[in-house]
């Protein structure tokens, strides 16, 4: 048999969905135009979101509890007391007495109470911004879940394109009595079996979609075409560029000196304000008239110091839930990190893979053509193909994905807009 040498790609994917980027270390804007939603787009969604719009609502509690931090928690007293006064000689006089009160912060509490108020508004602002990072996680995990089955149903189809092909050549040879029947019954049933893979990743496809319609309404649905190059990993693309600006960590850290500043608040109140009034009096029928001054200080026991204990452990746990996150995010920095330079390996050598196999299957197609072998061979053969085509197509949105998903973590690709 002699060796027949032509080149033909079995598996070309088509799409417009979109992915954008600026510079080398960042995903390029080629990739962000044809692979991911436009970003404008992107964050309109987001912020429509019922985990975003709960985080909203977050900031405006730490706006009102800022307010009140600013006013005190104290309020004015009014009392009115009327009395009768029963005198010798069955005189009989009213006294009335008018007094207004209210406790004041003192120690430097109205200071701490400011600190406080602005300390919280930074723990939501921030308690946003996590649940953006995270909404957009979760957005890029299922759009890429939807290009995964939408890339399968196009594979699917290009194989079973050929595999009709390779069915209608069976057939020309049977007719002209050149192979045997079985060959014809083998390629209808090769056909038969990618029908049937086919309408399963349709059906997987169209469920994925529903469910990323369902949750984001304002996307336009993916449309697969060519799928861009993935980039190999570069100096910029290390642990540190994701722990220099995390928010999942910031969060912590402020959750932690947040709680630091409540226990020295409640340190505090184990002094307990004093309550400041002034009264006025008429006695006699109003031939006495009193003007004063009162002032009254509560005497503080067991419950405040048990209050101070109680803020005491709150901050113990704030700061080793900051020692967990810390662990937390350095180790889904390392995993984002390695998973970026793996797959984008695993995809180079699974598509040297895939162009070798496509190269065997087109000789097998034509050597079979021919006459110079099996069909249960050439079968064979394009069999391997198709597995190894489909896991480098998959391998190669995987290291897409990572690639999305550094940039990402990294805050560069729809990094938080705290206009949003």
């Amino acid at each position: 048999m002699k060796p027949l040498y032509f080149s033909h790609t079995l598996v070309t994917l088509t799409l417009t969905v979109l992915f954008s980027s600026a510079a080398a270390e960042n995903i390029s804007d080629k990739k962000q135009e044809t692979l991911l939603p436009d970003s404008a787009l992107i964050r309109q969604t987001l912020t429509q979101l019922p985990g975003m719009r709960a985080s909203r609502f977050q900031q405006d509690i730490a706006d009102a509890q800022d307010q009140k931090l600013q006013s005190g928690g104290h309020e004015w007293q009014l009392r009115l007391s009327q009395t009768e006064r029963k005198e010798t000689g069955n005189v009989r006089t009213r006294d009335q007495e008018i007094s207004l009160e209210r406790p004041v912060r003192w120690f430097g509490k109205t200071e701490h109470d400011l600190r406080l108020g602005e300390k919280g508004r930074e723990v939501a602002k921030i308690a946003y911004a996590d649940s953006w990072h995270e909404s957009a996680r979760t957005l890029l995990n299922d759009w890429f879940d939807s290009l995964r089955t939408q890339a399968a149903v196009q594979q699917f189809g290009q194989q079973l394109q050929l595999s009709r092909q390779l069915r209608d050549i069976a057939a020309k040879r049977v007719k002209a009595g050149e192979a045997a029947k079985l060959d014809l019954q083998l390629a209808e049933t090769e056909v038969s079996k990618l029908e049937a893979q086919l309408q399963t990743a349709e059906m997987q496809h169209a469920r994925q979609l529903e469910l990323l319609q369902y949750h984001y309404p304002a996307l336009t649905l993916p449309v697969l075409h060519t799928l861009p190059v993935p980039s190999p990993a570069t100096a910029e693309h290390r642990i540190e560029a994701i722990m220099e600006d995390n928010h999942e960590l910031e969060l912590a850290t402020l959750e932690a000196d947040y709680a630091k500043l409540q226990l020295s608040r409640t340190a505090k109140d184990e002094m307990p304000d004093p309550v400041i009034g002034i009264r006025a009096a008429r006695e006699r029928n109003g031939q006495d008239t009193l003007v004063g001054f009162s002032i009254a200080i509560p005497l503080g026991g067991q419950s405040r110091r048990a209050d101070t204990g109680q803020a005491a452990g709150k901050a113990g746990m704030a700061q080793a839930k900051l020692d967990v996150v810390r662990q937390k995010v350095w180790r889904e920095a390392l995993k984002v990190t390695q998973q970026r330079n793996q797959m984008y390996t695993i995809w180079k050598a699974l598509d040297q893979a895939k162009r070798q196999s496509e190269q065997q299957s087109q000789l097998m197609m034509k050597a079979y053509q021919l006459g110079e072998i099996s069909l249960s061979d050439s079968l064979q053969i394009r069999k391997t193909a198709t597995e190894t085509a489909f896991s480098a197509q998959q391998a190669q949105l995987d290291a897409l994905f990572a690639e999305a998903r550094f940039e990402l973590d990294a805050h560069r690709l729809w990094p938080f807009d705290a206009h949003h």
